[in-house]
Order: C-alpha cells, then sequence, then structure tokens
C-alpha cells in the first residue's frame, strides 16, 4: 500500500536480513557468490559510517536533519587555505557530533579521518569505494580527537546507566551496546 516504513520494517524482520555473515564450507559451496542472499555482507562500514556509529554506541551523535556543513574537531594545522584567509573552526556545541554526511568537505584538504576509511577524494565520481585495510586506519581509530572522545562518552554513558555494577556487567553491557550480540566466551 506504497507505506515505506511498512517496508523497511518487513525488510528489517526478514530472516535475510538478520542472518549471520559468517561464511561455512555449505553455504560456500551452495552460493560461492551470495546470489541467493545466503549470508550478510562481510564489508568494513564506509568512513562516514564508521565515524557516526562511534558516536552513536557513545550517545553523542546528533542525528538533526538538513541545516549547513559543520567542522567537527581535527588535528591542527591540516586545513591550510594558502589563496585566501579561510580557516577549519570547529564547533563547540552538539553540531560537531552530527552525521559524517554533514561534514564540511574540501578537495585540496579533505576530513583525515574519511580519507584513511576510504572515502573519495570528490574530484571524479565514484561509482564504488575501494575497501582498504592499513595501519593507518587502526591509529586514527586511536588517536583521531574524535574517536578518543566516543571513547570517553561511551565509558561515562556505561557509569551512568550501571553505577554500581561489576566490571563484567558492565563488560556485557558494552558489547551489547557496541555489537548487538552477548559476548562469546573467549571474550569474556
Amino acid at each position: 500500500q506504497w507505506s515505506v516504513k511498512s517496508l523497511l520494517r518487513e525488510w528489517v524482520h526478514s530472516a535475510t536480513y538478520r542472518q549471520s555473515s559468517v561464511l561455512t564450507p555449505q553455504k560456500r559451496e551452495k552460493d560461492p557468490f551470495n546470489t541467493l542472499l545466503s549470508r550478510g555482507p562481510r564489508f568494513r562500514l564506509s568512513a562516514e559510517q564508521i565515524r557516526d556509529q562511534a558516536l552513536a554506541v557513545s550517545g553523542l551523535l546528533n542525528d538533526t536533519l538538513g541545516g549547513p556543513s559543520v567542522m567537527p574537531r581535527q588535528p591542527e594545522g591540516i586545513w591550510q587555505v594558502v589563496y585566501s584567509d579561510m580557516y577549519w573552526e570547529a564547533k563547540k556545541e552538539s553540531d560537531r557530533y552530527r552525521r559524517g554526511l554533514y561534514t564540511v568537505w574540501r578537495r585540496t584538504s579533505p576530513y583525515p579521518s574519511f580519507v584513511h576509511f576510504d572515502a573519495g577524494d570528490r574530484t571524479v565520481c565514484l561509482l564504488e569505494r575501494r575497501r582498504s585495510n592499513t595501519p593507518l586506519q587502526a591509529l586514527t581509530l586511536l588517536n583521531d580527537e574524535v574517536y578518543a572522545e566516543a571513547a570517553l562518552a561511551f565509558a561515562g554513558r556505561l557509569l551512568r546507566e550501571l553505577p554500581e555494577a561489576p566490571a563484567e556487567e558492565r563488560f556485557e553491557r558494552a558489547v551489547r551496546i557496541a555489537l548487538s550480540r552477548s559476548p562469546t566466551e573467549e571474550e569474556r
């Protein structure tokens, strides 16, 4: 009946949408190219989605729709425009936690976190983003101000939600929030 909400609900509740991305020998033999949708995708999130997920898990994400682009924090001196008086002015309020879609992008000096996670440089139209796995990505997650701030906010969230709980219970809750599942025995 042309209800987008109803259609999305049907997709999300379907067995296909909820299945694991684990590739078993049986699935590989029966559906090697995943044409039958026998498993979920095994690809990393896009650069913008990685940032958005970190902010969402931490409770910092500002999901306001529309409006002007924003300048979240980034390392000093990266955004230098020698031929004009433009400068990067990081927002102080919750606007800096807006979705990655709203981040200011300049071709001559792109947002570093997005570049490390293979966002296009926007000089040409891309049909498909390349996917790499480099040490620079791990270093970005460890050292970028946005991810450090999100990690602190996530810890604060756990302490607020479970102030008197033992560490094991907090760990269980952290895994549930971040991964939408319980931790495995090995993770425990």
